[in-house]
C-alpha cells in the first residue's frame, strides 16, 4: 500500500515522543483517516493489546479499537484455511501470533493489516511464490470464532437488540466493558502494563498508576490524573 511506505519512516522508530501537540494530533488524525480508508500493515503502527480487544495507539494515551486481519496469504495457506479470519479481540491465535517470541516472524512473515470498517466488505490477495494469483475485493470475511466466544462472554445478560456478527461493526463493544466492572477492570490492567503514557500528564503508566478510561467517539483516552 503506497500510504503505508509513507508512514513507515515517520512512525518507525518511535517518533512522536520528539513532537509538538500539533504535529501529534496531525498524525494522529492521519492514521485514524487511514485505518477507515484503506487499514494500515501492522508493523506500521503501534498495536496494543487489551484482556479483551485490539487497539492501535494514535498518540499518548488515545486508543482506538481495531479489527485484524491478514491481507496477503500463501496459495498453500488459503487452499488449507480459506480466506482469512477476522479478528476483534485479543484471542488465544493472536495471542499467539503476537506473543513476545512469535511478534517479529509475524511482522516480517505475515500480513496482518489493522483496520476500522463498519462493513463486512475487505480486501486480500493470494500469492503462489512471488506471483499474485487471486484477489478479493470487499469480500466478507468470517468472524474469527474465538474472538466470537469472547464476545458472547462479554454481552452475556446485556439487552442488546443484534446478533453477534451486526453487532461486531457498530464499533461499540467497549461500551460493553463499562457495564461490568469485572471485565472493565481486566482491560485497565492490560492497560498498565502495555507501556502506555496517561492523556493528560503524558507521565508513563504503570501497574501503580490509578486509571480511568474516557470515551471520545471511538477513541479511548487512558488517563491517570
Amino acid at each position: 500500500m503506497k500510504t503505508n511506505a509513507g508512514l513507515s519512516e515517520l512512525l518507525l522508530p518511535k517518533t512522536l515522543q520528539s513532537l509538538s501537540t500539533t504535529q501529534r494530533d496531525n498524525i494522529a488524525t492521519t492514521i485514524s483517516d487511514m485505518l477507515i480508508d484503506e487499514g494500515i500493515a501492522a508493523g506500521l503502527v503501534d498495536i496494543v493489546f487489551g484482556h479483551y480487544f485490539v487497539y492501535v495507539l494514535l498518540s499518548d494515551g488515545v486508543l482506538i479499537p481495531v479489527f485484524l486481519y491478514e491481507e496477503r496469504m500463501s496459495y498453500k495457506q488459503f487452499q488449507s484455511y480459506g480466506a482469512p479470519k477476522l479478528h476483534f479481540c485479543h484471542c488465544s491465535e493472536i495471542k499467539q501470533d503476537f506473543c513476545a517470541q512469535q511478534r517479529h516472524h509475524t511482522l516480517t512473515h505475515r500480513h496482518y493489516l489493522a483496520k476500522i470498517t463498519k462493513r463486512n466488505a475487505f480486501s486480500f490477495s493470494i500469492w503462489q511464490g512471488a506471483s499474485q494469483v487471486g484477489l478479493y475485493n470487499d469480500y466478507p470475511l468470517e468472524l474469527c470464532a474465538a474472538c466470537s466466544d469472547i464476545l458472547s462472554e462479554i454481552r452475556e445478560g446485556q439487552r442488546i437488540d443484534s446478533t453477534l456478527s451486526v453487532f461486531v461493526f457498530k464499533n461499540e463493544s467497549f461500551h460493553l466493558l463499562q457495564a461490568n466492572p469485572s471485565f472493565l477492570q481486566k482491560e485497565l490492567i492490560a492497560f498498565q502494563v502495555a507501556g502506555l503514557e496517561c492523556y493528560k500528564c503524558k507521565q508513563k503508566i504503570t501497574l501503580d498508576s490509578q486509571i480511568w478510561i474516557q470515551i471520545n467517539g471511538n477513541h479511548l483516552q487512558v488517563c491517570c490524573c
